[in-house]
């Protein structure tokens, strides 16, 4: 019967932890798992929302050179 009670104790200990050894067991790095799970969706959206506004300035720059050439064909085809 002790025997059964001490390979029950090494499961529990295996996947719940345990406070005297300082192991954390199974739930414990979930837990670990989870945070950087967290911790790498808001590295992922900083990065999402830096190539967002990228493509924005980007694309006002484009808009805005396209805009100025035209003026400028305008302007030229004025002067002559």
């Amino acid at each position: 019967m002790s025997s059964i009670d001490g390979k029950l104790t090494q499961v529990v200990d295996a996947i719940l932890g345990n406070p005297l050894t300082k192991s954390g067991g199974f739930v414990d790095k979930i837990e670990i798992l989870e945070e950087k799970i967290i911790l790498m969706e808001k590295k992922i959206e900083k990065q999402e929302e830096f190539r967002r506004r990228i493509t924005w300035t980007i694309g006002i720059v484009i808009a805005i050179a396209a805009v100025l050439q035209y003026v400028s064909g305008i302007m030229s085809n004025i002067n002559q």
